[in-house]
C-alpha cells in the first residue's frame, strides 16, 4: 500500500481529500502545517507527497526545500496544490524541484491521474537507477552480495558459482545456510551480525562454507553496511581463498592507505556515474589530469575496471547506495 502525504492548513480540504485516497487503498498522513509535514515526511517517508503552497509557519516551498536537502527524502515526488495560478508560483516551484502542481479547486479524479502519473515516472527512474547499481557491481571476478533481514537479496553470477546456488535459491538463504557445520565459524558469524545489527560499520572475514555439492571451501567475505532503496543492506564481497589467507586482506589495508585526498575526491564521481569530462568541469582540471588519476586508481586499487572501482568505494565507506 503505497504511503501518501497531505500538507494541507485548510481543515476541511484536507479532511476531504484524506478520506478519498484512504478510500482509494492509499495509506494517508495528514500534516496541517509544513513543519508537521517535514516531520511526518522523514518519520514515514512516504511514496508521495500533496503539499499547499500558503500555509502558516512553513510554506510549501520551503516544505520542498528542506526535504530535498534530507537524502531520505530527497527524491519524493511532490505535487503542489495551490489558489494560485501565478507565473511566478510555477516558475519557483518547478525551480526548487516539483514534479506537479494542481490549482484549487481541483477535481478529485484529476489529483488521482497527477499521481498516477508521478508514480510511472518514479518507478521508472527507480528501475533505471537499479540497473545501473547492479550493472557496476555485477564484477565477474569476486561474488557480489545483497543482504537484507538475513537474507540474501542479491547475488552475482560469480557468488552464484561459488557456492553453487542459483539466484532464486540464494533468495531463500542466509550465511547460516551455507556454513559447514564441521568448522568453528562462530567468531565470524557473530561478527557478521554485529555489522547487521549497526555495531560495526563493516566486515572482514574467513569462514568455511559448504557449497551445493557439500564440497568444503575457506573463502574470505566483506560486508558493509549501507541504505538500498532507503533500507539498511548489507553489501559485499565473497572470494575464494588462495593457499595463504591473510595477504590480500594486507595489501587491502596498504593500498587504501596510499590513496590521496584528490583521488578520493574522483573515486566518488566516478562511482556517481560521471565521465572523465564532467569530473574535469567539477574539480576545475584538465580531462588529462583526471585521466591520471583513474590510472592511479586503478593501479593503486588493482582494479581492473569501473565496476571494480565501485565495489572498492563501497568496502572502504567513500559512498553509499
Amino acid at each position: 500500500m503505497k504511503k501518501i502525504l497531505i500538507i494541507e492548513d485548510d481543515e476541511l480540504l484536507r479532511t476531504c481529500t484524506t478520506d478519498f485516497l484512504s478510500e482509494e487503498g492509499f495509506n494517508v498522513y495528514a500534516a496541517e502545517d509544513g513543519i508537521k509535514g517535514v516531520q511526518i515526511a522523514i518519520e514515514v517517508v512516504p511514496d508521495l507527497i500533496v503539499s499547499d503552497i500558503s500555509m502558516p509557519r512553513m510554506d510549501g516551498f520551503e516544505v520542498l526545500k528542506t526535504l530535498q536537502s534530507i537524502p531520505t527524502t530527497a527524491t519524493i515526488p511532490f505535487i503542489f496544490l495551490t489558489a494560485k495560478s501565478q507565473k511566478e508560483d510555477l516558475r519557483r516551484g518547478m525551480q526548487l524541484g516539483a514534479d506537479d502542481f494542481i490549482t484549487k479547486p481541483f477535481d478529485y479524479d484529476e489529483l488521482l491521474k497527477a499521481m498516477q502519473v508521478r508514480f510511472e515516472k518514479h518507478e521508472k527512474i527507480i528501475h533505471a537507477n537499479e540497473e545501473k547499481f547492479y550493472a557496476l557491481i555485477d564484477n565477474p571476478l569476486t561474488g557480489v552480495y545483497i543482504l537484507h533481514d538475513q537474507k540474501f537479496t542479491y547475488a552475482n553470477a560469480k557468488m552464484c558459482e561459488i557456492l553453487g546456488y542459483d539466484k532464486a535459491e540464494l533468495e531463500e538463504m542466509c550465511f547460516e545456510d551455507i556454513l559447514n557445520p564441521e568448522e568453528d565459524n562462530d567468531e565470524a558469524l557473530n561478527k557478521i551480525h554485529r555489522c547487521i545489527d549497526g555495531l560495526q560499520s563493516n566486515v572482514i572475514i574467513t569462514l568455511r562454507i559448504l557449497d551445493k555439492e557439500q564440497n568444503s571451501k575457506s573463502v574470505e567475505v566483506f560486508g558493509t553496511i549501507t541504505k538500498i532503496k532507503g533500507r539498511e543492506s548489507m553489501i559485499g564481497n565473497i572470494i575464494t581463498l588462495p593457499s595463504a589467507p591473510g595477504l590480500d586482506l594486507l595489501a587491502s589495508k596498504d593500498i587504501e592507505a596510499k590513496l590521496s585526498d584528490r583521488e578520493i575526491e574522483v573515486l566518488k564521481l566516478i562511482c556517481e556515474g560521471m565521465a572523465t569530462k564532467e569530473i574535469a568541469d567539477k574539480l576545475f582540471l584538465s580531462s588529462r589530469t583526471i585521466d591520471s588519476h583513474r590510472a592511479n586508481l586503478v593501479e593503486k586499487t588493482n582494479c581492473k575496471n569501473t565496476a571494480d572501482l565501485v565495489m572498492y568505494a563501497v568496502r572502504n565507506q567513500f559512498m553509499t547506495v
